[in-house]
This record gives C-alpha cells, structure tokens and sequence, in this order.
C-alpha cells in the first residue's frame, strides 16, 4: 500500500502575507463578465512564478462570436502515479451593483475583513486555490497525481466557462469548486432548471360574437391560474401535489421555485420582445433535488397544463422546458458526493486540522446555490465538492453590495485544501 504523504510542511508553507497580498490584488482588478483578461493574466503570471505549467485558453462568448474573454490553466505535475484534482472557481464577481458604502475596487481590509467585489465570490476561492498549491511547491512536496488550478470566466453566464474548459478536453478524477461554503464541505446542492410558458388567445376587443368569447381566455388570466397551481415563490413545493419528487434531508425547503420573467405586447405600446400581442411569456426558474430532472420537471408540468385545460377549454399554452437560451447555462443538475468518500473525508480532515474546529458536511453552506461544480460532475462524471471561504449569511439578503471575507479564512480555506491535495494526489 502507498504510504499517505506528510501534509504537514505544507499546511505550514501557507503563507498569511502573500494570500493578503494576492487578495487585495484580485479585488482591485475589474472582472465583468466576459472581461476578466487583467485578472485572467494575473493568476496565471502568479501560478506561472510558483512553478507550474501554464496555458492561457481564449473563450468565445456563447451568444455574441464577437466576444472573447481567456482563462488560464495551471497545472502542478505529478510523477503521474496517482490521480488529478481540479481546483475550479469563478474570477467574475456576483455581486455587481450599487449601494456599497466602501470603494468595491478599494480591498479596504479592518477588522480582518477584506471587504470589496468578489472578495469571496469567487476570488477569495481562486486565491486559496493558488496559494494552496504554492505551499505544496514551496513546501518541496512531490505529489503522484496532478493538481490542476483553473480560474475559468463567465460564471455568471451559466458557467460558460467551465464548458469551455471541459469541452476543450481538460479533464481530473476529482474536483473541488472553490465557491464560497463558509468554509463548510458542500457535498450536496441543488440543481435548476429554467422553464418558459407562452400562452396564446384571439385577440379580442369589447365587441366581439358569443363564438369567440366561449373560445376565449385573457393570456394574462391563463398565465395567473399556472402561477396560482404551481405556488408562491420561495416556498418550498409540498409533497403530493403538481411535482413528484422525493425530500433530500440535507436540502430542506426543496425543491422550489421563482418566477423569473412575466410579458405581454399590446398594440398601445412600443414592442419590446417581437412577440404578438396574443401571447404572454412567463418564464420561472426550479432548484431541484437529486433525483428530479428536465424530463421529470417536463412530465409535471405536461400533466399541471392538461389539468388547466380540462377545467379551461380555453386555455392554450406551449411549454419550453429548458427554456431556449438556458439549455447551456442555467440548466444544470443536483450535485451530490457521498459524504463517505475520499474526497470529502480528506478536506474535511484539512478544514479541521485548519482551523482547530469540527469540520461541517453538508448542503448548508451552500443550500439554495448552484455552482461551476455542478456542471462538472455532470459532464465528467467525477466525485465533486463546493468549498470556500466567505459566508452569504452575514448578509440579509445575497447578492449585495458591501461583500466582504475574513482573511482568516482565506487562509483556513487554503491550508484544508493543501492538505486535501496531498491527501488525495500525494
């Protein structure tokens, strides 16, 4: 049997000042969507200094060729012995908007906090990443297995760059998503699924015959009575009624759902989507648990539809599940490890050792969030955890402005990671 490799130097390689450093960096560089460039050369400049094989790969905008963005791939070999880990997080921020009370691009750090865009969603994730493997180096331990660092673009657009990462060939035997858990090892979370409903009538005025009034529902009204029949947003769908499911006991308060996107024209008005004044569009999006998917969600709201119909002769409605332009982002399916497997006793192991505290499994620093994480599992197939620093809890409500990380666990984040890679590759 291999003998498990010491994590001990390198757990004691992290470096506080340099994690600080790089953090304060990230954050001070501007990273929308599908312009993450001066980041995307920062990370790989940094990885390319500690010693590993960089590439930077450009990326295509899904929607607008026109578009491009890049992402670097670092990679510490191996001797080829064991197997690959993929540390993957986001360098767009989620949280772009107004009404921060400190400069988002500032760093400001006080009190241990490192306050500013993206500080924990995802760069926090990426810097722990990125320091996690420098220790490793640094630390002069050889791993068998490679370790693969890969700060991928556009989250924000459905994962658009994970898919291009995976679709470019790169490939690992386990991974860990560095998106922000509060430190706690997100072996299970939710999936989701996008839906479109279009719902069509004549377009009748105050005049009109006893035929077409019989054969008439307002759009409007047939679009409310699918709302009244599927619920309120956020809150949990009961057991029993429209959607077959069965409960997780780590996803309370799931499967859910919100409605997203409500329109209809009219011929008063300017037209805003290029749709007849017939329709109206209703668009909602289901967090889902293991065990539900697209074509489940399809069959319930197939059968909620006929059962419309036959009380409302009238009603006439297509449904578009997943809805175009979600299939390649935002529709994605639960992610679930076994808590019992090697990749989640191993960082779990680490997040104690790091921070001198019982480690948590579960969905709970995660629940009601999707991450790049799922996406990998799905198309590669691969056991898959969501770990990192930062907490959305601290907040009343997520996104927002004035986010925020303790550089404490910026570096907890990193030595559990160390630790893990070591563990698992070593």
């Amino acid at each position: 049997m291999q003998k498990r490799l010491d994590s001990g130097p390198a757990i004691s390689t992290v470096n506080e000042r340099r994690i600080f450093e790089l953090e304060q960096r990230s954050i001070r560089i501007p990273s929308s969507t599908f312009e993450e460039g001066e980041i995307a050369d920062l990370y790989a400049s940094t990885m390319a200094d500690i010693g590993l094989d960089v590439e930077m790969m450009e990326v295509i905008h899904p929607q607008d060729p026109a578009k491009k963005s890049r992402q670097p791939i670092g990679r510490l070999r191996g001797t080829g012995e064991g197997p690959t880990l993929m540390l993957n997080g986001h360098m767009d921020p989620g949280a772009e908007m107004t009404g921060w009370t400190v400069d988002p691009l500032g760093a400001k750090f006080e009190d241990g906090w490192i306050w500013g865009i993206g500080a924990h969603d995802d760069k926090g994730g990426c810097v722990a990443a990125i320091s996690a493997v420098e220790a490793i180096v640094r630390s002069g331990t050889r791993l068998r297995g490679d370790v693969i660092v890969t700060p991928v673009i556009a989250h924000k657009l459905g994962g658009a760059g994970t898919r291009a990462l995976l679709d470019r060939g790169v490939k690992a035997d386990l991974c860990i998503n560095m998106e922000h858990s509060n430190n706690t090892i997100a072996n299970v979370c939710v999936g989701v699924v996008m839906a479109r409903l279009v719902c069509t009538a004549p377009e009748l005025f105050f005049r009109y015959s006893a035929e077409a009034r019989a054969a008439y529902m307002n759009p409007i009204e047939q679009q409310s009575e699918i709302v009244r029949r599927i619920g309120p947003s956020l809150k949990p769908i009961p057991h029993g009624g429209w959607m077959t499911f069965k409960s997780h006991p780590e996803l309370p308060g799931f499967p859910t759902h919100t409605f997203d996107v409500i329109h209809k024209e009219h011929y008063y008005f300017k037209n805003y989507t290029g749709r007849s004044s017939r329709e109206c569009e209703l668009t909602l999006q289901f967090r889902t648990v293991p065990g539900q998917t697209t074509a489940s969600i399809r069959k319930d709201l197939t059968r909620l539809l006929a059962a419309i119909k036959r009380e409302h002769p009238a009603f006439n409605c297509t449904l578009e599940i997943p809805a175009r332009g979600t299939e390649s982002g935002w529709n994605q399916a639960p992610m679930e490890c076994p808590s019992d497997h090697a990749l989640v006793r191993a960082l779990a192991e680490g997040q104690t050792i790091a921070s001198g505290e019982q480690s948590y499994i579960g969905a709970d620093g995660r629940l009601g969030n999707v991450g790049d994480g799922n996406i990998i599992q799905e198309k590669l197939g691969i056991p898959t955890v969501q770990y990192g620093p930062g907490d959305i809890r601290i907040y009343k409500e997520w996104p927002t402005p004035d986010e925020r990380v303790l550089l404490a666990d910026l570096v907890t984040a990193a030595k559990a990671v160390a630790h893990a890679a070591v563990c698992l590759c070593g």
